[in-house]
């Protein structure tokens, strides 16, 4: 049993998965830091 790993595919495959996942958490962010300043300045 020879374990050979093709890593231009575990590579494509990786930023394949995470970028959806950056994109929501770089969004997510904007809200939740203009959220959170909004609900601060309110009190």
């Amino acid at each position: 049993f020879e374990f050979n790993t093709d890593w231009n595919y575990m590579a494509a495959g990786a930023i394949i998965v995470s970028l959806p996942v950056l994109i929501f958490f770089f969004i997510a962010q904007k809200f939740l830091i203009s959220g959170l300043t909004a609900g601060g300045v309110k009190g």
